[in-house]
């Protein structure tokens, strides 16, 4: 009878399991959508992430083109990055506070007019 070692391997399967990461659709790799409501009317954003949570590395793209995120860090569920911007000649950095739950991001902008919120979703 072999017993025993089945169940010291399905115990060893189950305490391997635990130490996997995230399924899929959790963290916040990937590509999100968002629309920001402005002055000027809705402004459909794509922000994608890339690398790990130690190394990870964005991009920000609107109407205007593409641009790299700055200060990147992720854990836990909390994501924050900046990001620059140059409008009507003037250039200044906005940052990001976001929170990660399954396929939304709550996040919080802030900008030299005070804060703004929108909700990011993943993209398919």
């Amino acid at each position: 009878m072999h017993r025993p070692t089945t169940l010291w391997f399905l115990a060893f399967v189950v305490v391997s399991l635990v130490g996997l990461p995230a399924a899929a659709g959790e963290g916040v790799l990937g590509k999100w959508e968002a629309a920001i409501e402005t002055q000027r009317g809705s402004n459909e954003i794509v922000m994608e992430f890339k690398g790990s949570d130690e190394e990870l590395q964005g991009t920000w793209t609107d109407g205007r083109g593409a641009a790299d995120l700055d200060d990147l860090k992720y854990a836990d569920g909390k994501l924050s990055f900046k990001r620059a911007v140059e409008f009507q000649g003037n250039s200044f950095t906005l940052g990001y506070a976001a929170t990660v739950d399954g396929d939304t991001m709550n996040v919080t902008m802030t900008t030299p007019q005070g804060e703004r919120e929108f909700t990011a979703k993943r993209a398919n």
